[in-house]
């Protein structure tokens, strides 16, 4: 279920009452499970209510850690988490992507059979102004293994400064209503290219007909959504395919194709190369690379 986050709606009293004291970064050197959740943009996930338990990567190995109000999850891009949505639990999620800034608050009921009640928004990504230099600031921490405590006081700046996005947005004219509807389901698809969609399931997601959008792919995106949607999963596909050892089988499932034959054909089809000749080049190109860089460090010269 998914419905539209009001623009004067914001978790202002529990923010404030809980503001992000400690924040937990996930990694991606180890293989990760099965439908984690994984995008190549940086995420903030900050628990509302209840514990948000999930599986991350921590130091080379996977830790299940459990949120609580006054903590938060930071996702950089390609690292991955794994919710497992075993308590009734209440989550903000920002998501900053290179064309979109999304929100989504998650509500889930249930022990066994989780129902998850998603009510999402999005804006255009600010290209300037404070957002972007904060994101570049918690990558770059990260990048050089700072202590998670000085992840805090960024997470916080970031949270108020999309607060104020959200209550100085203008309401968008038409046209760019129908492009921020496009950026939306692109987003949405670029987040659950893993699971088993189809033009019809995300019609009905996003409350339009099929045939809009249909419509609004071929205007905006000038191709079909079937096309956008393979595209998404090819992509990540080469990712995966680059850098770790899965098996065919195993790339296929994670990039929501139904096996590992239709997964080569999609793949060579667009690509006219077969997915083991394409990880056995890049993995050349990556090793070629490494001993120039090794080489000219051993010179003395700038790497």
């Amino acid at each position: 279920m998914q419905a539209a986050v009001p623009l004067d709606w914001w978790p202002t009293n529990l923010l404030a009452r809980n503001p992000v004291r400690e924040v937990f970064v996930s990694g991606r050197q180890l293989h990760p499970p099965l439908f984690s959740h994984v995008v190549t943009f940086p995420r903030l996930e900050i628990p509302l209510h209840g514990r948000y338990e999930n599986q991350i990567e921590q130091n080379g190995k996977i830790e299940t850690v459990s949120l609580k109000p006054g903590s938060a999850l930071f996702v950089p891009p390609n690292c991955w988490n794994f919710p497992t949505w075993e308590r009734n639990v209440e989550i903000m999620s920002l998501l900053f992507g290179k064309k979109q800034l999304g929100i989504s608050i998650v509500l889930a009921k249930g022990r066994t059979t989780p129902q998850l009640v998603a009510n999402k928004f999005a804006m255009p990504a600010p290209m300037n102004g404070p957002i972007p230099h904060i994101l570049e600031a918690m990558l770059e921490l990260n990048s050089v293994k700072e202590p998670a405590r000085a992840f805090s006081e960024l997470a916080n700046a970031l949270i108020q400064c999309v607060e104020r996005l959200v209550h100085e947005s203008p309401e968008p004219e038409l046209e760019n209503r129908r492009q921020s509807f496009f950026e939306r389901v692109c987003v949405y698809l670029q987040g659950n290219y893993q699971n088993d969609i189809t033009r019809d399931s995300v019609a009905r997601l996003f409350a339009v007909s099929p045939n809009h959008l249909s419509r609004v792919f071929h205007r905006h995106g000038h191709m079909t959504f079937i096309d956008y949607l393979t595209h998404v999963r090819i992509a990540r596909s080469k990712f995966l395919l680059c850098n770790y050892n899965f098996k065919l089988e195993d790339v296929a499932v994670r990039c929501g194709f139904r096996d590992a034959p239709y997964f080569c054909r999609v793949f060579k089809r667009l690509t006219r190369t077969t997915p083991v000749d394409y990880r056995f080049k890049m993995l050349q190109h990556s090793a070629a690379a490494e001993a120039v860089r090794t080489q000219a460090n051993g010179n003395g010269h700038p790497v």
